[in-house]
């Protein structure tokens, strides 16, 4: 599990409007082929952003993503991040 003490919406904050759009298809569980088509890029322009996401969220990898996001804005009592 990655160790970062700013909550991820501070984090998220960090992303390009690109990074984000990549970030939420990555969340809705969608492969890096079919988020090209959907974003109308190429596929090495994912990988490239996943690279970018990563760094800038201290996380490994889109499942580690993933686990931060659910982790954070979907426990009972927390709120939801709304796109």
């Amino acid at each position: 599990m990655e160790k970062n003490d700013k909550p991820m919406s501070e984090r998220l904050s960090q992303l390009s409007r690109r990074e984000l759009q990549v970030a939420y298809k990555i969340m809705e569980g969608l492969p890096n082929k079919r988020i090209a088509s959907q974003l109308f890029i190429s596929e090495r322009t994912v990988k490239f952003h996943c690279a970018n996401i990563y760094r800038k969220l201290d996380i490994r990898n889109r499942t580690s993503l993933m686990a931060s996001y659910y982790r954070e804005f979907h426990q009972p009592g927390g709120h939801v991040f709304l796109k």
